[in-house]
């Protein structure tokens, strides 16, 4: 007798979870669209135009948790709280109010593509100085304008090259591509990445992410070492060695 379906979906998900972020990818991109992963929208020409969803764009392809039409910028604000003496919302012009700084950094999907960006923001360390953590927050998890939900060890996000983003390539972030906040960690694939960003909390446990609850993706997330395909290079495979990417024909980071 046949399983549930049911059970077959969630099978198939642990059977996912097990394998290396680069092969959970491989084969989750294999099968997309059934029951392997999360239905994939980019052929569902009921969703109108205008929405973001995940899309093939030549240079940089667009991926977002569901379709949703964005963030309008006067209905945003950025909550920051939990385990801090100071909880507080701030306004997207305060975000410029921070010292920024900009790099070069590859983003690299689980799907085995990558593509590079210029980014400019400010670094997390600005948001620890205004909301001052207590000692036993350990961990910081994120909330998405399109229902999306990530999380970090704090250490990690004061590493160098984190980046909370305002700018792509000297323009501000286009709703595509994380209007009006995201974040950049380009040490861990692009799940991690999470964009479009209202609310950040402090804990002193780790909470799981969107892909780990979803999906067949771990909740560490660190780019491991195999293949990439850059978009930027014909997607000609070329080997990595882990961590964040650099190829010869990158800009040399800042």
């Amino acid at each position: 007798m046949d399983q549930p379906i049911e059970k077959s979906i969630a099978s198939r998900r642990n059977f996912l979870r097990a394998l290396p972020p680069f092969l959970a990818g491989i084969f989750g991109y294999l099968f997309k669209g059934s029951a392997w992963a999360i239905p994939d929208h980019r052929n569902n020409k009921n969703i109108p135009k205008n929405y973001i969803q995940n899309r093939d764009t030549p240079g940089f392809h667009i991926r977002s948790a569901n379709p949703f039409l964005g963030v309008e910028v006067n209905d945003w604000g950025l909550s920051i709280g939990g385990l801090v003496k100071k909880s507080l919302t701030l306004s997207y012009e305060n975000l410029f109010e921070f010292r920024t700084t900009k790099q070069v950094s590859r983003l690299k999907c689980v799907e085995c593509w990558s593509a590079k960006a210029v980014w400019e923001g400010f670094t997390f360390e600005e948001i620890i100085k205004l909301v001052q953590p207590l000692p036993e927050a350990k961990y910081v998890y994120f909330q998405s304008a399109d229902s999306y939900y990530e999380s970090y060890p704090l250490e990690e996000l004061l590493r160098s090259r984190v980046l909370m983003v305002l700018k792509m390539n000297g323009q501000a972030l286009s709703k595509s591509h994380g209007f009006p906040l995201r974040l950049i960690a380009p040490f861990k694939y692009g799940y991690k990445n999470i964009k479009y960003i209202t609310r950040i909390d402090f804990r002193k446990d780790r909470s799981r992410n969107y892909w780990a609850d979803n999906g067949p993706y771990s909740i560490d997330g660190t780019i491991q070492p195999g293949i990439d395909h850059p978009l930027d290079f014909k997607k000609k495979p070329l080997p990595i060695n882990g961590g964040e990417v650099f190829h010869f024909f990158d800009t040399p980071p800042s």
